[in-house]
């Protein structure tokens, strides 16, 4: 008998583009990349496949279009005018942490995530939900819900709904201990301090 495994992945998809902006995204993020599959909507120059087999990651080459979930936003007036809300869809629950995340810990889940300890440097925290830290923050955290809330931010390895934040994104969580909270408008990544 065949034995397989079913996975589900979280992709990058990159539509056709001069090989140099690909090379700078792929060198640039190579550490967070590495839990993400990167399909190429393109046959990949051989610089490129370079790189992807430098750092080691997954990548396919495809025509095909993916069918799969993309995330969706919706402004705050359009939240509002929605008829009332579906409650067929069930709302995640939510996974209270109160000790500290350790160098190697991985966290795969579904739920909102609270954590009240520390994330270490080496750890790794995947959300489909919404993730709040309230101790401090060096390790990767990747969020798919509708806000990301740090407090004390050390890292620079921070995915939002399948944007990675930028360095000088980042620079505006490291610069002091209060509650920051991210959400999306559209594309706008919107960060707000809570004094």
């Amino acid at each position: 008998m065949l034995k397989t495994n079913q996975k589900n992945v979280h992709a990058f998809e990159i539509e056709k583009q001069e090989p140099e902006a690909v090379i700078g995204f792929l060198e640039k993020n190579h550490a967070l990349l590495q839990y993400f599959l990167i399909i190429f909507k393109y046959d990949i120059d051989p610089e490129v496949k370079a790189i992807l087999r430098k750092h080691q990651l997954l990548f396919l080459e495809t025509n095909r279009a993916l069918n799969g979930r993309h995330i969706k936003t919706m402004s705050l007036k359009e939240e509002t005018n929605q008829s009332k809300p579906n409650h067929s869809k069930t709302e995640p629950k939510t996974t209270i942490y109160e000790r500290h995340i350790r160098s190697g810990e991985e966290i795969y889940s579904a739920n909102h995530l609270i954590f009240l300890g520390n994330i270490h440097n080496g750890a790794k925290i995947i959300s489909e939900g919404c993730v709040s830290v309230y101790g401090v923050c060096e390790g990767a955290i990747v969020c798919f819900g509708e806000r990301l809330i740090l407090k004390e931010v050390k890292s620079a390895q921070i995915v939002f709904q399948n944007k990675i934040l930028s360095l000088k994104e980042v620079e505006r969580l490291w610069v002091n201990k209060n509650i920051k909270i991210i959400t999306k408008n559209d594309d706008i990544l919107d960060i707000k301090e809570v004094l």
